[in-house]
Order: C-alpha cells, then structure tokens, then sequence
C-alpha cells in the first residue's frame, strides 16, 4: 500500500517549490500504479508532457482554487 507519510512536507518557498514537490508525490505513486498498457502506448515519445506532468498542474490548479484554465495560464506565464 502506498505510504503516505513518507512525503511530509514541511515548507513551502513558493509557487515552483510546490510544483516541484506536488510533481515528486504524484510521478512516485503515477509509476506505481500505472498499467503496462498505458506505459507502453504506441505514441509516448510524441508527448510533450508526461502523464504525471499533465496530472501535477490539474492538481495544483485545483489547490489554488483557480476555476479557469485561462486564468491559471495566466497565472504560470508570469
């Protein structure tokens, strides 16, 4: 089972500092359940992001409470 307390994070600098750690949770606990099937899919070297990418900035634009992809777009170009 997945071991939750293993990433207890004490501080948090920043907006990249959060990414990074969001990022570090999510691809650990991504490789482990992810099918064989999924990880050997025929159009994998084509992507520009990984899947854990894709699934950190859902993430963190759900934490920051930002209902607006536009706006979260905004928010991470500056």
């Amino acid at each position: 089972m997945l071991e939750f307390n293993n990433y207890y994070i004490q501080d948090q600098e920043n907006l990249t500092d959060l990414f990074t750690n969001i990022f570090v949770i999510i691809d650990d606990i991504y490789n482990d359940i992810i099918p064989i099937t999924v990880s050997n899919r025929r159009n994998i070297k084509d992507s520009k992001l990984s899947d854990s990418e894709i699934i950190t900035i859902s993430i963190v634009g759900e934490l920051l409470t930002i209902d607006s992809e536009k706006a979260f777009f905004s928010l991470l170009k500056r």
